[in-house]
Parts: C-alpha cells; structure tokens; sequence
C-alpha cells in the first residue's frame, strides 16, 4: 500500500523563524512551472474550447454576471445550483483538456492547487461507491465554466466546483485579481483508493490545531465564541438562498497581543489556504495578509488543550476563523453525511476586499497602502469602491474628521468625531471617478487616493 504524505509540521508552507513583519520573508508557494502567466491559462482554455461542439460551448461560456459569478455551493445538488459544463458529459480528450485548465490556473504543491481538487473529486467517487444509492456523489458531477471570453486583455472569470469543491479566479487585463470564494470539504477525512491513501484537508486542518494550540488558557478563552456551528458561515455563499454576511463587527481575539511564533502560526494556517492559488498571486495575497497580521483576529468553538494540537477539531461543530481585513477563512468539524461514524470537514476562504475579483474590476491583488510619519499603516479598501469605503489606520483615530473631494479638490462631503481603527464610509451616492480622502485628529492626519465605479 502506498500513501499521500506530508510533514504536519512543515507543510511546504509552515518556517518559523520568517518575521511577520517582512513580506520578503515569506516562504514562497511552489510553481508548477518556471512562470505562471494569464496567457497560460488561456491558452488552455481556448484549447478546451477546441474540443467542444458549439452547444457545448454555449453551455461552459456565459457573459458575467455578478448573479452567475454567485451560483456556487458545497451540496450536491448537481446542475441545479451550478453553471456550465458538466465532467460526465466530456469524452477523455475533452476531459483531459479541461483538467489542464485548472492545472494551469491553480497552485502546484503536493496535496494543494489542482493536486487538492482532484483528491476531493477522488473523495466523492469513494462515497459514490460506498453502500448504495449515493449515486449523486461523484466526480463526474463536477462543472467547469467561463464567465466571458477568456483573454488576456479582458475581463473574465473561470469556476470550478460540485459537491465539496468551489474554485473561483478572476482576471483583468492579464492578471489575477480575485482568488476567491473558494470552498473545499472531505468525507470522510481519510479514504483509500487503489491502494492509495488520501488525506487532503489534514494539512489544512493541522495547520489550524497547531495555531490553536499555541495560545495560552487565558488566550483560548478570549479567542472561543459562544455560537454553534454546524457549518461554515460563508459557505455555501449566495447559492441556495443564503444571504449570510461578515460579522461586520471582528469576533474572537486579535493577533496584535500575539508573540512572533503564533502570530507565523497564524500566516501558516492562513498559507495552506492561499498555497491553492498560482504562486504568484500566493505571494501577493500573503504579503497583504501578512500586513494585516495586527488587525486580524481568531476565533474558534469546541473544546481544547492549550500545547495539545490533537485536542481541537476533533468533533462534530468543533470550528475555527481566522479574520482580517482582507482574509476570511472558516474550518468546520461536522457529522459525516453517508459515512455517519465519522466527522467530516468543510472549509472556506473568502475575503473582504477580493471576492469575486470585486465583481471583476480589481486591478491587482494588494490593497492600496498609506503610510505616513504619523500613522505605520493605514489602508482603505476596496479600492475601486461602490457603496462603502474602509478606512483601517494602525494607531486609533479620536474624534477625527473624515473628508472627500473629487479630483478638482472641491469638498463632497464630510464626517465628523470618528474614533476607533476602523470607519465605513458611504460613497454609494458618488458620482463614478477619482477622489481624495482626507482623515485628521488631534495626533495625525492622511491623505488617500480611492476610485468611486
């Protein structure tokens, strides 16, 4: 018998002495090839597209739209709460075709990117095969879709997703620029196949028992919520009806009181998430979040052991978050579903700013960045912006005024006795363009750039 292994306490992703406050330190996500490019990706997809006849086409390729970019779940509910063309419909070479899409748009290290998917689609033919009448697990029931011509000058977006899996990357004018929402789950957690073991979230939940273990008692008990989850708030997203939003108000406890070693605990478990993407957006995505590392909080439920990783996560509505200003990623521990002895686990990456690419109108993966004599970091996102623009300042704001004028310096509008780290400010009555912030207390004062779409 043969194994998937991995090293629980390196991961490919996981190097302790890296100083969270040097992005240049980050360990670097492993590349596929020599260089990761758009082009490449769609290549491969027009490649596809060569296979297929023009129905079929019409059924993979549709024009954007954020309602189509939004029908996306982790059930099984076929066709029914998804888009495009569907596994089983292919013949091998059309099969294969697709497969090196993704292969080409997805990370490359063992047991995460396309190497990950494909586990997962191995997982739903091992509960296809299990007893009977599951035969709506499978991974012939998987779908590939375009939304809009896949280009590297344009707009498009490309998903991936079925039961236990939702890939979503977005691109503009040749770059990536959303690598979110991304689901992914496992039932159960570890299965054989053809004598292979696979275990393709233990990395991912290792790495989140070993962030949680490194808290202190007093640390946990500040970190732990008093809801119960029986499944990631964010999952399935906006397919199926749910309208669950982003506590707009942070939960658990902030990393900023964190030491060095947990707070690259943090990165790590933050990392096994942002290693499925190419390394070149891993390295961008990790350099924001790593950023963001002060401002980000954890929070978690079940029981546990402060230094015993092997007592979290272990239960059925055993769950942890990780939220910054960017990064939002959930793992569940739920009851499994055909195989009802054993738990099974759900997970997902969204983020505050990039989701969707920002309905595709990102034009890079970081955040717009400030920085004064006054204040170490100040960001406000998203940027460009539609209805409300964030300002995030390191040292706290009190009673600052808040000002905006459009590109000729005349004042738009204006708010007043501000305090705290954080404020949300309409803009959705803005006319689209460019625009100054302003923001000013007693103790320091910015000035920022933003885009109104």
């Amino acid at each position: 018998m043969s194994f998937i292994a991995y090293n629980k306490y390196d991961l490919n992703l996981l190097v302790p002495d890296y100083a969270f406050k040097s992005p240049q330190n980050l360990p670097k996500a492993s590349a596929r090839h020599a260089a990761f490019t758009v082009s490449s990706v769609v290549s491969s997809a027009q490649a596809f597209k060569a296979t297929l006849s023009t129905s079929q086409i019409s059924t993979l390729q549709q024009t954007y739209t954020t309602a189509l970019a939004k029908k996306w779940s982790n059930l099984p509910c076929g066709s029914g709460c998804r888009k495009g063309i569907q596994f089983s419909s292919l013949s091998a070479v059309q099969l294969t075709a697709a497969k090196a899409v993704l292969a080409e748009a997805l990370g490359a290290s063992s047991n995460q990117g396309y190497d990950l998917a494909m586990q997962i689609l191995k997982a739903d033919d091992y509960l296809g095969s299990y007893g009977s009448g599951n035969s709506g697990y499978s991974s012939g029931i998987y779908f590939i879709s375009f939304l809009n011509e896949p280009s590297t000058t344009g707009k498009w977006m490309l998903q991936f997703g079925g039961h236990h899996l939702a890939i979503t990357v977005a691109f503009n004018n040749g770059k990536v620029v959303g690598t979110t929402p991304q689901m992914m789950g496992v039932e159960p957690t570890t299965f054989t196949q053809n004598g292979t073991t696979y275990s393709p979230l233990t990395p991912k939940h290792d790495a989140m028992t070993a962030m949680l273990a490194s808290l202190s008692s007093a640390q946990l008990a500040s970190a732990k919520l008093t809801t119960t989850f029986s499944d990631c708030l964010m999952s399935p997203g906006e397919s199926n009806g749910n309208t669950n939003t982003m506590p707009t108000v942070k939960q658990g406890l902030i990393c900023s009181g964190f030491t060095t070693a947990q707070k690259n605990l943090v990165l790590a478990a933050i990392q096994a998430w942002v290693n499925d993407t190419d390394s070149a957006s891993a390295t961008e995505l990790m350099n924001a979040y790593t950023n963001d590392i002060n401002s980000t909080y954890i929070a978690w439920t079940g029981s546990g052991t402060a230094g015993s990783s092997s007592t979290f996560l272990n239960a059925n509505t055993n769950y942890v978050r990780i939220d910054g200003p960017g990064v939002w990623i959930e793992f569940v521990c739920q009851n499994g579903v055909i195989i009802s002895n054993q738990i099974h686990y759900h997970s997902v990456w969204r983020d505050h700013i990039r989701d969707y690419g920002n309905d595709l109108s990102n034009t890079a993966l970081g955040t717009v960045e400030i920085t004064s004599n006054a204040v170490k970091s100040v960001k406000i996102y998203p940027n460009p912006a539609s209805e409300t623009l964030n300002v995030q300042v390191a040292n706290t704001l009190k009673n600052a005024d808040i000002s905006i004028f459009d590109a000729s310096g005349r004042s738009i509008t204006s708010v007043k006795n501000i305090s705290g780290t954080t404020a949300n400010i309409p803009v959705g009555t803005l006319q689209t363009g460019n625009y100054v912030i302003t923001v000013s207390d007693a103790n320091q004062n910015f000035t920022a750039k933003f885009i109104k779409k």
